[in-house]
């Protein structure tokens, strides 16, 4: 007897979205081992069971439960499943192996991950995103393609660039696509277009320059990082919580907790941002991005806490957000060296990661 695959695995898969794997075999039950590599060179075991058959069959399922947490460490994750078929007698026991990929994945994505990342970059902004010279603007995707850029220039000129690599590792890459990249001396950059392979992201240039609080650097549902500028009213509402009790007979003040709320606004979006937007509300890990003597450093870890997203299909409406944050830390009594501000250049290190 062998063990017969009904249902096997191999390729690329999202990390939420890993079929079952289903086989039968003829002993009386099956060991299985899990290894997982984030090269493909170095392997931990992750699982080690006997499962035992129902009519000679044995489904593994919800996979993705147990490989998501490492997924997420690594971005792209490196499986081998091992199956062993044993006898109760001194029959040789057989055995076979199964080897996958995992990409991290919080997304229901509706096409395969193969597809997904042969064709799109690590987002899900699937449209134009509108940036302003003096922004950062990174990309992220599967693979290591020469990434290219294609930029435009107000007299109806163009010019071809290969953006930076910044990041990223044998499964990934990172590049750095800020406008900033992109300028040339006595012209006016009004849009560009990246491509890295197959995958293809387009920017616009937004003209007025408006300035940006908060700035907010965020993880989205592929573990990378992506950011975002706010161009509206920010606001910051402070409130203090006082117990008191008289000691000498004077009132005093023997507790007082700070809860410092800021209000911000997105300012006006496009469609493709406004859908996009979602992202930064469900993400996981936000943190401000602050400036210091000019140069934008990363800040401190924020929660959102109240939103108002609302979107119709009115033809003259234009997507505007409003949401609301807090420090994540227990003490807002935060002094603010540093400034919320509009201009960055390239001095911001990729840190990312």
């Amino acid at each position: 007897m062998a063990i017969t695959i009904k249902q096997g695995l191999s390729g690329k898969y999202f990390s939420m979205g890993i079929p079952d794997i289903g086989v039968t075999i003829g002993g009386y039950r099956m060991g299985v081992k899990l290894q997982v590599s984030p090269d493909n060179d170095t392997w931990s075991e992750i699982y080690s069971e006997h499962l035992y058959p129902v009519d000679g069959a044995i489904t593994m399922s919800d996979l993705g439960e147990l490989l998501t947490p490492y997924a997420r460490q690594s971005l792209v994750l490196y499986v081998k499943v091992t199956m062993s078929e044993e006898y109760e007698d001194s029959t040789p026991s057989t055995s076979t192996e199964m080897d996958f990929t995992v990409v991290y994945c919080e997304s229901d994505i509706p096409t395969t991950c193969e597809d997904f990342t042969a064709n799109h970059f690590l987002s899900l902004l699937l449209g134009t995103k509108t940036t302003g010279l003096g922004r950062l603007e990174y990309l992220h995707f599967i693979g290591t393609d020469t990434p290219s850029c294609t930029a435009y220039y107000s007299d109806g000129s163009t010019a071809q660039f290969t953006p930076v690599a910044v990041g990223g590792n044998g499964s990934y890459t990172t590049i750095d696509v800020s406008p900033s990249r992109f300028t040339k001396v006595g012209y006016t950059l009004t849009g560009y277009v990246v491509t890295a392979g197959a995958r293809r992201q387009e920017y616009e240039i937004d003209p007025t320059e408006p300035d940006c609080a908060p700035i907010l650097i965020f993880t989205n549902s592929f573990g990378c990082d992506e950011l975002f500028y706010c161009t509206g009213l920010a606001t910051k509402a402070p409130t203090f919580k006082r117990d008191s009790a008289y000691i000498g007979g004077l009132k005093k003040n023997y507790r007082i907790q700070e809860t410092r709320t800021f209000k911000a606004d997105t300012g006006p979006m496009n469609e493709d941002m406004a859908d996009w937007f979602g992202e930064l509300m469900r993400s996981p890990y936000v943190r401000l991005v602050k400036f210091k003597n000019g140069t934008p450093n990363i800040g401190k870890e924020i929660v959102i806490d109240d939103s108002k997203t609302e979107q119709t299909n009115a033809l003259d409406e234009i997507p505007r957000f409003t949401f609301s944050y807090e420090y994540a830390q227990r003490n807002h009594n935060v002094v603010e060296l540093e400034r919320e501000g509009r201009i960055f250049d390239n001095t911001f290190d990729y840190t990312f990661n």
